[in-house]
């Protein structure tokens, strides 16, 4: 190999390496470093950790991914956000154009701390109050024990935004 060859070679590796390393996390990337999704016989302050932990390891598929809303979601929700991305990918247009982690687009969660506001023996409400930028915020989330399992039926969050009611209006349902 020529000198030139080899300069050329060597450039070319260390510009994917600088490539490579400044790279932006994505989802796919960072999904091998979240942790697993809440087991089963998770409390629902349990799973809201989880989901929060899952967020800042970058892995932003609670809802997308069909198994993992099932686990995360009562029916009726994992079906309602089934549906809306569905019709979102058809019409190439966001239906849920929010995170309902953060109740915004962009933000950040510094001191998080979760909480069980009410419970029944088949109802939980568990709060998420956090640091965003320089605002603190409160997400609700709305549980209903399903076959025995603490599912999300609903994320709430401040001037009473709710995930349910976005992507019912998206469906026009």
């Amino acid at each position: 190999m020529t000198r030139r060859r080899l300069l050329r070679a060597f450039a070319a590796a260390l510009a994917g390496a600088a490539l490579a390393t400044a790279w932006p996390a994505g989802p796919a990337r960072a999904a091998g470093k979240a942790p697993p999704p809440a087991p089963a016989g998770a409390s629902p302050e349990a799973v809201v950790r989880n989901l929060y932990d899952r967020y800042a390891a970058g892995a932003f598929d609670y809802m997308t991914d069909r198994r993992l809303a099932a686990r995360t979601f009562t029916a009726a929700t994992a079906g309602l956000l089934a549906r809306a991305f569905a019709k979102s990918k058809k019409l190439d247009e966001p239906g849920i154009d929010y995170e309902p982690l953060i109740d915004g687009q962009d933000g950040e969660v510094k001191g998080l701390t979760v909480a069980t506001t009410a419970a029944t023996t088949d109802k939980a409400t568990v709060t998420a109050t956090f640091k965003s930028f320089d605002e603190t915020l409160t997400v609700t989330f709305e549980f209903r024990r399903e076959k025995g399992v603490w599912r999300v039926e609903d994320i709430r969050g401040r001037e009473g935004t709710s995930l349910r009611g976005v992507a019912k209006a998206f469906l026009g349902e």
